[in-house]
């Protein structure tokens, strides 16, 4: 089921954390204005029926990652050194999370982004994150 506004597409991002949390969906791969989201569903929420803080941490980090691996040629594969957030307000249930970033700096070995997410519209975490570039023979098939 896709519950994503028009114009997203599942993303073929998967891992065994990630299918946990469940489908995301992203627009504009590759280009300056991708964008990741997901919908806040029940069982991504705390007791107070907001979106639970590892969530949106989560959301955050695969979007500036997917913000700097999708721009390359081959495509990067990445993992997190740092991973900076600030929460600005809550995420209520139902509502549309989206991520919006860009690519600060980029290294030969270190890459470094950052940007926003929004409940539907609102702004909800500030995050930036420094990835380090890894060889494909480190990659687990």
């Amino acid at each position: 089921m896709n519950n994503a506004p028009e114009g997203y597409s599942p993303t073929d991002h998967s891992s065994p954390y990630m299918d946990l949390i469940g489908r995301l969906y992203e627009r504009g791969a590759g280009t300056d204005d991708y964008r990741l989201g997901m919908r806040v569903e029940e069982h991504h929420t705390n007791r107070l029926g907001q979106c639970h803080g590892a969530v949106l941490a989560a959301l955050a980090d695969v979007h500036l990652l997917r913000v700097i691996a999708l721009t390359r040629r081959p495509r990067l594969t990445l993992v997190t050194v740092h991973l900076g957030l600030d929460y600005l307000s809550p995420a209520p249930l139902g509502s549309w999370m989206e991520g919006r970033g860009r690519i600060d700096r980029m290294g030969r070995s270190l890459c470094h982004s950052s940007g926003m997410i929004y409940a539907d519209g609102k702004p909800v975490l500030r995050a930036s994150g420094v990835f380090q570039v890894i060889s494909d023979d480190r990659i687990k098939k």
